[in-house]
């Protein structure tokens, strides 16, 4: 009985094999060819294997290389375009109208805040102001009285010495005067020189009014500048970063301060607040600066390209995602890292970059027209060994090459094509794990289904058991 079931399973172990090997002599769906586990022998692929690897070709050409430095960046949001909404005055908050992610415009309502010190404040003001209207009034006043003593000071002292003069002629004519007349007009020279001396006086005090009165008014105008500085101004329609209701001189409403997205709230309703504390975050993303670090060997070559262009991509998938200006190279040298800091500003289409975010930057130093291109996608490394490989009639043949400048893109190719050939592009890799086609078969055309050798079917021996016979 043991005897019978070991050779049942031996006949079916023999037809086994004799159906699988077949079947993964080649990737070819059907076909009898010979395979081989020669890495150079050509590759034959069935066009449901390319549609499963993604095979694609392209012709090779005449094209432009450029030479880049790659480098890493780290995504940040411009700091013009980053702007947080702080109250000027401690408070508390009424309302926020506004949650993370919500795209608002300038001067959309964002918060309200109640402040006790803001309507102390604006009380103060409106004294102050009041202060400094008197103080001017005033001070016109005194420069007014100024002007007339100035006037009339003059006019006294010249009767003084008109009337002191008619005095003393009428004394030294020697003609008869009424003893009376003359006393008269001695005390009216007196009374005028008294006069013109009070004037003076006076002058002199109103002078000193004057200077006083100014120096009050701009003191007090200091104040009133003061407060105004953290009295927010009030609603004017024209998308005023904040506005004051007039009615409650002590609430004041936060409109948005430019177009952006709500990226942070960092209080609730009823939450006191003190001044400057951050409330909320608009940030505007539609273009980013990316900061990255140039090697010290590799500042040099930087510097010397200007203001070059730079390619942004993914670092998850590589996808390409827009494209920048190297806006600033740091002329201070990390000590520890050895690396030169360099910031890069790009536009953000659709908000694909995001704060935080590490990217792949392709830095172009220069540029070289007409050299031989294959995208870098179509060349397979293999240790130190780099190839393609290049359509001949149905099979794909493994071709290696000698490549020059390369960047994210394209590479230049010196040696192993040319223009004219027709090469993978896309799965090149992929092309590069199947068997391939025996030197034979390559050159012969293909069996069918219909002419493969029959298969030969177990008989049935007369123990009741399968046998395969070789």
């Amino acid at each position: 009985m043991n005897r019978r079931k070991a050779t049942a399973f031996s006949a079916i172990a023999v037809v086994t094999a004799a159906v699988l090997i077949p079947a993964l002599a080649h990737e070819g769906h059907g076909k009898t060819e010979s395979a081989s586990w020669d890495p150079n022998a050509p590759k034959k692929v069935s066009p449901e294997t390319a549609l499963a690897i993604g095979l694609k070709t392209a012709e090779v050409d005449f094209g432009q290389v450029e030479e880049v430095m790659k480098l890493t960046g780290s995504v940040r949001a411009r700091p013009d375009r980053l702007v947080a909404v702080s109250p000027r005055t401690a408070g508390i908050v009424r309302a926020i109208r506004v949650q993370p992610g919500d795209s608002v415009k300038k001067g959309d309502a964002l918060a309200e805040i109640e402040s006790q010190e803001l309507a102390k404040n604006i009380y103060e003001l409106r004294r102050l102001e009041a202060d400094y209207e008197r103080l001017l009034s005033d001070a016109k006043k005194s420069e007014s009285l100024v002007r007339s003593l100035e006037i009339e000071v003059p006019a006294t002292n010249a009767s003084a010495d008109l009337a002191e003069s008619e005095a003393a002629r009428l004394t030294a004519s020697g003609e008869a005067v009424s003893a009376n007349l003359l006393v008269q007009r001695r005390t009216d020279a007196i009374k005028l020189r008294a006069d013109a001396a009070l004037k003076a006086v006076a002058l002199e005090q109103a002078k000193t009014d004057v200077q006083s009165l100014r120096t009050q008014s701009a003191s007090t105008l200091r104040s009133v500048e003061a407060l105004r500085a953290l009295i927010p101004p009030a609603q004017t329609g024209d998308g005023s970063e904040v506005s004051v209701d007039a009615a409650h001189p002590g609430l004041v409403r936060y409109l948005a301060p430019i177009d952006g997205v709500v990226v942070t709230r960092a209080a609730v309703v009823g939450q006191g607040v003190d001044a400057g504390a951050k409330v909320l975050t608009i940030g505007d993303f539609a273009s980013v600066q990316i900061e990255g670090e140039v090697p010290e060997s590799l500042v040099d070559a930087l510097v010397a390209a200007g203001t070059p262009n730079v390619r942004v991509r993914r670092s998850n998938d590589g996808a390409l995602v827009t494209t920048g200006t190297v806006r600033f190279i740091s002329p201070v040298i990390d000590a520890s890292k050895r690396t030169a800091h360099v910031i890069i500003d790009a536009d953000n289409p659709g908000g694909v970059l995001r704060q935080g975010m590490f990217v792949e930057l392709a830095v172009i130093l220069r540029q070289t027209d007409s050299a031989v291109v294959v995208p870098a996608s179509a060349i397979v490394k293999e240790g130190p060994l780099q190839y393609v490989f290049v359509k001949e009639k149905e099979f794909f043949k493994k071709h290696d090459v000698a490549t020059g400048t390369r960047d994210d893109q394209i590479v230049e190719i010196k040696l192993g094509v040319a223009p004219g050939d027709v090469i993978a592009v896309q799965g090149a890799f992929s092309l590069s794990q199947l068997r391939g086609v025996s030197p034979g078969a390559a050159s012969e055309p293909a069996k069918t289904p219909d002419t493969a050798p029959a298969k030969q079917e177990p008989k049935p021996s007369s123990d009741g058991a399968d046998h395969t016979h070789g």
